[in-house]
Parts: C-alpha cells; structure tokens; sequence
C-alpha cells in the first residue's frame, strides 16, 4: 500500500518540505528512513499532526554533518540511544535509530539493541496502532509497512498490545491505553483489557517519576475527567494508595492552561487539586516531584484550608511569599470564599506602603537586633488593618511600642 496522496492531504507544506529533506540526507547515505508510530497512525485517522517521528536503520550520527551543516536545520540534542532532537524550518523532528529492546524485569528501563531492522523495531512497541511505518525514501516514499495487523485495528478502532507480557514489561502502557482509548474513540481489546488487569500490581514497580510523567500526560487530555473516571485508574489509585477526591474538568481548563503553559509546575497544583488534602504530600513523595512542586501544592493548599473568618493580616500573612501564578491557579479552582480572601490580599499589596525602615527605626530609638523586625511587622499589620497612614503616625506607632 502507497498513501503519498494521503500524506500530502494531512500535512503542511512545512512539515512535507522536513520530512523530504531528510529523506534526501537518507537516501545521501544510502539509510532506510521512515515515518513510525502516531504520525501514522494519525495520517491515517485523519488527524491534525503534531509530533514528526523518524526511524533510521542507522546510527543518525552518520547523518550528522549533513544534518549540521544545514542552515534550517538546527540539533537541539542527541541521546546515547541514537535519538537526534532538531527542528526544521520551525518544525520539531525526532529521528531515532530502529531498535529491539528486551525487559530485565518487570517494570524497569528496557535494554536497548541499536541498529536493527524495521520489521522487529515495530514489533517492540506498546500497541497494533503505533506500529505502522512509512518508507519516505525516494525510491519507495509513501510505502506502509505494517507486521502486525495494525491497520486493520486502525479500521475497526480497537486498542491491542502486540504480545501477552506487553503491560508487565512496561506498566506504564496501562495508562498510555486508556488514555488512547479516550483519545482516540477506540475500544481496548478484550485481551489486551484482561492483560491490563492482570498486571495492575506491577504499576508499584514504576519509579515515581515515570508515573508522575503518565499523569502529567493525561491531566493535559481533553478528556481528562473521563480518563480519571475509568476503573482501571481508580484501581491504580489504590495501588499507590492514593484517592481521587473529585473528577470533574472545570469549566475553565483553557485558563488553566495558559498559567500552565507559563509554569509548567502549576499542572502539578492543578493535579493535586483532585486529591484529598491528606493525601497530597505523599503524591509528592510517592511520584518524587521537586521542592518548587511540593512548595506550590502546600501555597495552593494553605489557600484552600484558610478559614473563611480570617482577618486581613491572616489573610496577609497566609499568602504572603506565594507566586502569582498559584494564587491565579487557586482563583480559579477554588471555592468563592478563597477567592475573595486572594483579592483582600492583592488589595493589600496594592496599597501597603510603610515607609519606615530598619534605620529609621534605629533612630526612634529602638536598640539594634531582632526587636527592630518585630516592630516593622507590627507596623505591617497595623496598617493593614487601618489603612494607610502618615509618615508621622508610623512613627507615633513604632514609640508607642518602645518600653
């Protein structure tokens, strides 16, 4: 089977004029080249294109030079796995060396056998779907290689691992699944859902950072909530003893995601926001997120659990020190009553002026050392809670605090 016309029709010209040139560096160096896993699945879905994959049957090192020295094409990195990351003219391009991987044991990194053939560099990956290629040299551009029924799973819209072992030797397709199956509009096959439940017990295996990723991965879904409802995810919960305390998509995801966008840490409040309060801290511990992470959830948090009576220096000093992005974050997310007390506090920050300092302090009177912090912090408050006030009333102040 040849889809050149299919090609044409689903991709830009940007895209096209990438692919052909480095299906002419390929052909340069006599490399079979070709276009694997979603972009063809997705050519033949009819979906927008993204991400641009290719396998080489070499080492892309030997492409190297004639990849550098092409002025629209920029290397962004190179792994030790013989995968180069560049952009084209603006589009993001993976080339990767086809590979056989074998699993030491369930769960871990697999071992990775380099330069292989096309035929057993599909067979390796997580389902029929993703285990198409197309020949985009020039000879043989547009030719479908398919070992493994993939394209009949493609028609009848069915989600199937290509060998029994498939979700023991890597756990985290379970969530790649279902994640699929919403995406997609596909139904998992009932082997492959049987093989899936068989093998819950090995997501404990996963580090936390490879779960934290698959996470990350379905809450930036559309149909995240739906993801989140499935019972396969709700018994994954409970394997890393964690609870959802909601699954609803608020109705503001967009926003969400642009203050995500700008600091891809909030995805992790986002995130966090579905989990009872409890059980937050040891989402952090258990996915091993970073300090900036854990810092933000317990902001976001501390917003969350502010008593609803709390004055405005409360309210100052519970908020005080959060970014700007949480406190957004939170506005969003959280109940009516949080998102006044967010606006009391910018309020304050808008009009807090107080103008004495450590050393005017000094002058009044007041000996040097940790007395002078705690007379600027009571005039912090003072005027927070009574409003600006005058240069000679902040002075009157710190004396009536003076023994």
């Amino acid at each position: 089977m040849n889809i050149n016309q299919k090609i044409l029709n689903q991709l830009n010209h940007n895209q096209i004029s990438a692919i052909k040139f480095i299906a002419q560096i390929a052909d340069n160096h006599s490399v079979k080249a070709f276009l694997v896993g979603g972009v063809v699945r997705d050519i033949f879905l009819n979906h927008k294109i993204h991400d641009i994959d290719i396998a080489v049957e070499s080492d892309p090192n030997r492409m190297f030079d004639s990849l550098n020295q092409s002025e629209n094409f920029q290397i962004v990195s190179m792994s030790e796995f013989g995968v180069v990351k560049g952009v084209y003219d603006g589009i993001e391009i993976d080339i990767a060396m086809t590979r056989k991987e074998a699993y030491p044991a369930p769960g871990s990194l697999p071992n990775v056998s380099l330069k292989t053939e096309i035929d057993l560099d599909l067979i390796r990956r997580d389902f029929s779907i993703n285990a198409l290629a197309v020949s985009i040299n020039s000879k043989t551009w547009g030719e479908v290689i398919d070992v493994n029924n993939s394209l009949e799973d493609l028609q009848n819209g069915v989600i199937k691992i290509l060998h029994p072992k498939s979700f023991i030797d890597d756990p985290t397709r379970i969530f790649r699944a279902i994640k699929y199956s919403y995406r997609l509009n596909m139904n998992i096959s009932k082997f492959s859902f049987g093989k899936m439940y068989e093998s819950l017990n090995h997501v404990n295996l996963l580090s936390g950072k490879r779960i934290a990723n698959e996470l990350l991965l379905i809450f930036q879904e559309e149909d995240f909530e739906k993801i989140l409802n499935h019972k396969i995810m709700s018994l994954i919960f409970e394997q890393l003893d964690l609870h959802l305390s909601k699954t609803t998509k608020n109705e503001n995801f967009e926003n969400i995601r642009d203050i995500c966008r700008e600091d891809e840490n909030m995805w992790w409040v986002f995130i966090s926001f579905y989990f009872n309060h409890l059980d937050r801290a040891k989402l952090v511990s258990k996915l091993d997120l970073n300090s900036r992470v854990n810092k933000a959830i317990e902001a976001f948090t501390r917003i969350e659990l502010m008593d609803p009576d709390s004055n405005k220096s409360d309210i100052y000093m519970s908020l005080k020190g959060i970014s700007q992005n949480v406190l957004e974050i939170s506005k969003i997310l959280l109940q009516q009553k949080c998102v006044i007390q967010i606006s009391i506090f910018e309020t304050i920050i808008e009009h807090l002026k107080v103008i004495l300092d450590g050393n005017s302090i000094l002058e009044l009177g007041v000996a040097e050392g940790p007395e002078i912090g705690k007379i600027l912090h009571s005039l912090t408050m003072e005027i927070i809670e009574k409003g600006p006030i005058s240069v000679q009333a902040q002075k009157d102040f710190v004396k009536s605090l003076i023994p």
